[in-house]
């Protein structure tokens, strides 16, 4: 029998082999449900956000688009001052702090110059006095000399004058002379003694002078340093710099020269350039628990189309087990895929390759770049997939039934 110019035997042969080969890719085949999330590309250690710490006016911008930059690098430098009817009121101050510093410099170095020339002063006088009783010494010893001499001599014009050998004006004469250089030895003595006492009390106040100059000296560092703190308070309060709190890469530029700003706004952003890239994905609470570690994720970047540059793998690296907080997860994705559940959850992904082949040059990833992914979740053969909800009515059922029961 031919039904419409085809056998019904062909016609039969075909449907058998359509419903055995449909039996078959029913029983044996799979499928993976797939979950699709977005996010965007981070460095591993995240990205440095820099924000402004007071309320104020970009006095200078040091940095520009793409450079890169060093921990402690000056960025921006921020005029915080204020103005009054007599003009800025931290000028004011600056101007007078700077001359009381400078004229606490000038009086520290002429204290110091002082002190100098008092040492040496000081120096000079006992090296006078170490030059002068050599000298005293050497007159005592030779008036003792002398003065022994004539006490001889006296003493044998007495013995003369005994024997009435002598004259009596002569041994008069001789014995002034002896008690006149008794006289002078004792001058030169008690002359030595007053230098020594001199020198004694020169060498003490020698000794105690460095130590009163230190004092001196010391209190006027005290003053100059007080100065200079008030002068950096001062600095503060009119201007601030913000430096780099890491190295990395500029970019996001956002406030510029000349620009006010208000407390918390943003400036700039730094990439850390020793750090590897990975993607931030927000996914929903409901896919979580069938996410594992080292599991694979498909990706796409809008801004390579897919349809054009394909799909790219990775694989999971780390899944948050805590919700991400709404300010968290806008920074990972637009707003509305923020809002898009109650519970939100962080899954980490590292890209198999850093770049995308496009028209056959390996394009870098960079960071802030957003992400498409499909993220691969339970595996089941079809015929699970197709007596699911079967499965899902006879669980209701038992639910029903051991409520009534009960």
């Amino acid at each position: 029998m031919v039904a419409n110019g085809v056998p019904a035997g062909a016609t039969a042969l075909f449907a058998a082999v359509f419903v055995v080969a449909t039996a078959c890719f029913i029983a044996f085949g799979e499928y993976t449900r797939r979950v699709k999330v977005s996010g965007v590309i981070l460095p591993a250690g995240g990205l440095t956000r820099l924000v402004a710490s007071q309320a104020g006016w970009i006095s200078e911008l040091a940095v520009s688009e793409g450079d890169r930059v060093r921990k402690g690098q000056t960025l921006y430098a921020l005029d915080i001052d204020t103005a009054t009817a007599r003009g800025n009121t931290q000028d004011a101050v600056t101007e007078i702090l700077d001359r009381k510093r400078g004229e606490l410099q000038q009086a520290l170095a002429s204290q110091q110059e002082f002190d100098v020339a008092a040492l040496e002063r000081l120096h000079q006088q006992m090296r006078n006095l170490d030059d002068e009783l050599p000298q005293l010494e050497a007159q005592i010893a030779a008036a003792a000399e002398f003065s022994e001499q004539l006490q001889y001599f006296t003493d044998r014009q007495r013995r003369n004058l005994e024997r009435g050998m002598g004259l009596a004006a002569d041994y008069e004469a001789r014995l002034q002379s002896q008690q006149s250089q008794r006289a002078i030895l004792a001058g030169l003595r008690r002359e030595k003694v007053q230098l020594t006492g001199q020198r004694e009390v020169l060498g003490r106040e020698i000794a105690g002078f460095m130590p009163e100059a230190r004092a001196r000296i010391a209190v006027l560092d005290g003053q100059l340093l007080d100065v200079e703190q008030q002068l950096s308070q001062v600095e503060a309060l009119r201007g601030l710099r913000i430096i780099a709190p890491r190295d990395g890469i500029v970019t996001g530029i956002i406030s510029k020269a000349g620009q006010t700003v208000a407390e918390g706004t943003p400036l700039l952003t730094i990439v850390p350039n020793d750090q590897p890239l990975v993607v931030q994905l927000v996914a929903p609470g409901g896919s979580v628990g069938f996410l594992r570690e080292g599991a694979d994720v498909l990706l796409r970047y809008p801004a390579f189309p897919y349809q054009k540059f394909g799909q790219y793998p990775g694989q999971i690296s780390v899944i948050s087990r805590a919700n991400l907080l709404t300010d968290e997860a806008a920074d990972l994705v637009s707003a509305t895929d923020a809002d898009k559940g109650p519970s939100l959850f962080r899954v980490t992904v590292v890209p198999d390759n850093p770049y995308v082949l496009a028209y056959g040059k390996a394009e870098p990833l960079q960071a802030g770049m957003q992400v498409e992914a499909h993220l691969l979740l339970e595996s089941r053969p079809l015929w699970q997939w197709i007596l699911e909800p079967l499965f899902g009515l006879r669980g209701s059922f038992a639910r029903t039934g051991s409520g009534d029961k009960t």
